[in-house]
């Protein structure tokens, strides 16, 4: 594989001069050394260039990330970070895109898997963030901020800056880690500034030099605009300070865009409309400059190396800060259709080079909307919460044209509705449509873009009717499904990947009543509405009816009908491809098979779920791994094994609003099994409060008995009974017993001291979840037996307590001292102890050493 990072840095070098400043090399040699290294001043300071001069002059590997202000959006943060990566590896690059922006634990685990693979201990690695006071997104910068934590120590991260960072170093700075350089470094010196003149064979007088110093403070690009001015002045012209401080455009005018040629000033300001100018982008908009060719234009580009540099680390060019302001203050100068073909080829660019918000961005400039109405189309079903937002607003501002010239449009906003789950606002706007579109067809008949809209329409009304049907109870939405197929008929188009490919709430059963016979009643809907969904939408939702019968099946502990369903849902979502269906089929088939202690049939189930991780087109394959991964380390005791991202207190991930929900509900579980019960009340409660998991019956049940399970062991009893009570209520009408049962001990042990207290609930129906609860951790036990026969070998020979054993497991995972103590509820104190012991009793120096030591004699075993 080619390395990450590279070293040889090419600046196109002309006719420009460039002052070598060995004093700026020399903080720079000495700073790098630490782990991070601030360079903050206002504009024309040259800070860029004296990071870069000595970046191409030294012999430390470097990755250089150009920021911008659309950079405060994750996704696109995500593209300019991986598109730089991917100027000097692209399959790195790839599996960093694919993992997506590392927002959640789990995520950036990933990506610091990633990155530690790609590090070579005996090299010097240094990371360049460019401009980043343009970034305040809060996410954005946690990230860097994370990032630095995990830096080996020969590796420096250098930020540029105009202003204070943002980011918070307070523990580099408290420990002397963290080297500023500011403008007082980076001013010129009057010697500096007169050796610079002389480079020129510009020779002002000392006053005029003193005069020339006192006015620029030492600003390089001052320094530069008054040898420029002083070189092109008639014999005997004076130096004018007003002209540098009063009227920097006009110098800029009269000194640097008078040379140029006609074509090259309309390039330049074309170029000022585009944020990322990458070398093959700027190529193709200086190709199509009339009367010109392209390469003549980049050739004098590239002779202008003082105000427009060529940046090898990000193969594009950057614009001098107050160049590019004064070259934006001409953008008037362009005609609308220049203005236009610039956005769209830098729209088309984008899209091809997978910056897909830039992208949308640009199209939305350029006004060509029908590209970005397919650019959208070509994004899964459920995407970020951001990105939503950043779609609708875009087409918030989009003119009343765009929805009457394509109806598509108005699909697009009312799908971003749904998936911020305003349901209230997307049905309005939708039977809107319908009743205008139905109307018009009437009369006239419909266009193929108005068939399309109408199956767009018709499913998402669909699509409002069963997201609400929680709440309604209505479960007639099929007929929505039907029109939205005869549409798509009279359309003739096709959805494709990953459109085409369903995404699955917590649960398959949208039921929030507990009245008998609810679920089937839902159930008979979705089975009559997937037969329309997967003909209109290419598969889509496929198998999701099974799927259904067979969670209804589980919670009612009814086994083999829930593995006859679960295995036809596996079957049909296989077949067109529905990953989610397919995810949670096995998860519930994993459920099934502990509940039967049937080891060889979890581990087959296992292998399955492991397998989903090589299907590229599973967008959220790890996520949804991780959960049902971490619910079953959960339930088998292996709590060590638990992803730590749904340990930390980090909320939020890339699942959309709709979808988030097991999510939590694996996290509250994940919680109470490590006995943080505080913690996972917390959560239970906000769920209880309006959160979406709590207003689905199946969630309202589980987040109830998991309320008892926790007050009971905090001691709150009656808390507890009364919580119990609910969920019994919740449970009774239509036989929802397995949420009881597969709490195992833990239920058993409840249960029992409710058998004494007074109760609503039958003592018969008490004594029968003690005993189907009983049977459960019985069967459990021949899956967890085995997990501790292996834990108990890592102890072997009295060599390591099963504390010391634990806490070793634990630094083998890469988990910090802290993380360790909150893990085991130990101090960190004892934690430091316990590891002093190991490193003892194993003859260990260090945390690396101890962890080769124990893999070399059986005690741990490092997959």
């Amino acid at each position: 594989m080619p390395e990450l990072f590279h070293s040889n840095i090419n600046i196109t070098q002309d006719n420009q001069v460039y002052l070598p400043r060995p004093q700026i090399d020399a903080l720079l040699e000495r700073a790098v050394l630490n782990p991070v290294v601030s360079v903050t001043a206002g504009a024309g300071y040259g800070k860029t260039h004296s990071v870069y001069s000595f970046l191409q002059k030294s012999r430390y590997d470097t990755l250089w990330i150009q920021l911008s202000e659309r950079d405060n959006v994750e996704d696109r943060f995500w593209e300019n970070f991986t598109a730089a990566v991917a100027m000097v590896d692209r399959e790195t690059a790839a599996k960093l895109r694919r993992g997506g922006f590392p927002v959640t634990e789990q995520r950036f685990e990933r990506y610091s898997l990633i990155f530690k693979t790609q590090i070579k201990t005996g090299n010097r690695y240094v990371f360049v963030y460019d401009d980043i006071h343009l970034v305040q997104e809060r996410t954005v910068l946690r990230f860097l901020e994370r990032s630095l934590v995990i830096m080996p120590v020969n590796f420096c991260t250098i930020f540029i800056s105009r202003t204070e960072l943002l980011l918070n170093l307070v523990r580099y700075l408290s420990k002397g880690l963290l080297v500023k350089l500011t403008e007082e470094d980076l001013r010129f010196s009057q010697e500096e500034m007169i050796e610079y003149f002389n480079m020129q064979d510009i020779h002002p007088s000392p006053q005029t030099s003193l005069l020339i110093y006192r006015n620029t403070e030492g600003w390089a690009f001052a320094i530069h605009l008054a040898g420029l001015f002083l070189k092109n002045a008639p014999s005997g012209t004076g130096y004018f300070p007003s002209a540098i401080r009063s009227n920097m455009f006009k110098l800029i005018e009269s000194e640097v865009m008078a040379g140029l040629s006609p074509e090259l000033a309309k390039l330049l300001i074309k170029l000022s409309l585009i944020e990322y100018l990458n070398l093959e982008l700027v190529r193709e908009i200086a190709e199509a400059a009339p009367g010109n060719s392209g390469s003549a234009l980049l050739g004098e580009l590239e002779r202008m190396s003082s105000f427009v540099l060529y940046e090898s680390y990000l193969h594009a060019y950057r614009i001098h800060h107050l160049f590019l302001d004064y070259l934006r203050s001409r953008q008037a100068e362009l005609t609308e259709e220049e203005i236009r073909e610039v956005y769209t080829k830098a729209a088309r660019w984008s899209a091809d080079n997978n910056q897909k918000t830039d992208a949308m961005s640009y199209y939305e400039k350029a006004g060509d909307y029908n590209a970005l109405i397919d650019l959208i189309y070509t994004l899964p079903q459920a995407i970020p919460d951001k990105t939503v937002r950043f779609i609708l607003e875009i087409f918030d501002r989009a003119p009343a044209s765009v929805y009457r010239e394509n109806p598509v449009a108005h699909l697009i906003h009312t799908r971003c509705l749904i998936l911020l789950m305003r349901y209230g606002e997307a049905e309005q706007e939708v039977r809107k449509l319908i009743d205008f579109y139905e109307k018009k067809g009437e009369s006239s008949g419909f266009s193929r873009n108005e068939s399309r809209a109408l199956f767009g329409c018709y499913n998402n009304l669909g699509f409002i009717s069963e997201l609400n049907a929680y709440k309604t109870g209505n479960y007639d939405f099929t007929p929505y499904f039907e029109k939205g197929a005869y549409y798509q008929s009279q359309w003739g188009g096709e959805i494709s990947a990953p459109m085409s490919i369903s995404n699955v709430g917590t649960y398959i059963n949208m039921v929030g009543m507990n009245d008998p016979g609810e679920l089937e009643r839902f159930i008979a809907a979705l089975d009559a509405s997937v037969p329309f969904k997967a003909a209109s939408m290419a598969g889509c939702f496929w198998g999701t009816d099974d799927l259904a019968r067979c969670e209804a099946a589980f919670f009612r502990a009814n086994i083999e009908e829930a593995e006859q369903w679960g295995l036809t849902a596996l079957g049909k979502a296989r077949q067109k491809h529905q990953y989610e269906v397919e995810n949670r089929s096995l998860f519930y088939l994993l459920r099934l098979r502990l509940f039967r202690g049937d080891a060889a049939g979890v581990k087959d189930t296992i292998k399955q779920l492991e397998a989903q991780l090589e299907i590229p087109g599973y967008i959220n394959r790890h996520i949804y791994h991780d959960i049902t991964m971490s619910w079953y380390y959960a339930q088998t005791g292996q709590h060590e094994k638990i992803s730590a991202w749904l340990k930390s207190d980090y909320e939020e991930s890339e699942l959309s609003s709709q979808t988030r929900g097991i999510e939590i509900l694996v996290r509250i579980k994940c919680a109470a099994a490590e006995r943080k019960f505080a913690v996972a009340l917390a959560s239970v409660e906000n769920q209880e409060n309006g959160e979406s998991l709590g207003r689905l019956l199946l969630g309202r049940l589980e987040l109830k008995i998991l309320e008892s399970l926790c007050r009971y062991q905090m001691r709150d009893k009656t808390g507890s009974l009364t919580a119990f009570e609910e969920a019994y209520s919740l449970a009774e009408p239509n036989g929802l017993w397995m949420a009881f049962i597969e709490q195992g001990k833990n239920m058993r042990a409840m249960v029992t001291g409710f058998l004494t207290e007074k109760t609503s609930i039958p003592a018969a129906r008490l004594e029968q979840i003690r005993r189907d609860a009983s049977a459960y951790m019985r069967k459990l036990s021949v899956i967890t037996r085995q997990y501790e026969v292996r834990n108990a070998s890592r102890a072997r020979a009295g060599l390591l307590s099963p504390r010391e054993a634990n806490i070793l497991t634990g630094l083998s995972q890469g988990l910090t001292g802290e993380e360790i103590a909150e893990a085991e509820e130990l101090s960190i104190n004892t934690v430091k102890s316990v590891m002093k012991s190991i490193y003892n009793k194993l003859g260990a120096i260090n945390r690396a050493d101890a962890i080769r030591i124990a893999t070399e004699m059986g005690i741990l075993t490092v997959k």
